[in-house]
């Protein structure tokens, strides 16, 4: 009987330290794009410092465009070892775009994502108007979590670069 306490009593501890204790972290650099390619790993956010790894990075697939025709970004979050995605926190992404794009769905929350203990993923769909380069911008909102605590992340800094080809 007293193991069976003990056994519940950790369980419950540790889940409620998961849900309940959330903690803020944020790296301190925004992700940062590269050439445009179709896979969401096209690049990292940085770590808050080099002797404390942050516990998730973002990838985000910039996207190949062309001028008015519909294109997509790919933002990904993806846990540190010893995290996982949230599922039960409302994730959201809002997309701040530039003169001259527009962006289907501006506010994207967690019923638009692709949510995985493994990963977060939105599909950011968005046409420019010309051809050249287009920064897309947006705050991101998620959290991770590992056995004894949960990262609240909230208005997380995305910025990238997409080509727009004639």
């Amino acid at each position: 009987m007293l193991r069976f306490s003990f056994v519940a009593a950790f369980t419950l501890a540790t889940t409620l330290a998961c849900q309940g204790a959330p903690e803020a972290a944020k790296p301190a650099a925004a992700a940062t794009p590269s050439a445009a390619t179709p896979a969401p790993s096209a690049a990292t956010a940085a770590a808050a410092s080099p002797s404390a790894a942050a516990p998730y990075t973002v990838h985000i697939a910039p996207g190949a465009a062309v001028a008015g025709q519909p294109a997509t970004s790919v933002i990904e979050v993806r846990p540190a070892a010893g995290f996982h995605m949230n599922l039960e926190f409302p994730a959201r992404l809002r997309v701040t775009p530039p003169a001259g794009v527009t962006v289907t769905k501006p506010d994207l929350s967690k019923d638009d994502a692709e949510l995985t203990e493994a990963h977060l993923r939105f599909s950011v769909a968005f046409n420019a108007a010309a051809a050249g380069k287009a920064t897309l911008a947006g705050l991101g909102d998620f959290s991770v979590c590992n056995d004894t605590t949960c990262k609240l992340i909230r208005d997380e800094k995305l910025s990238w670069d997409v080509d727009v080809k004639p």
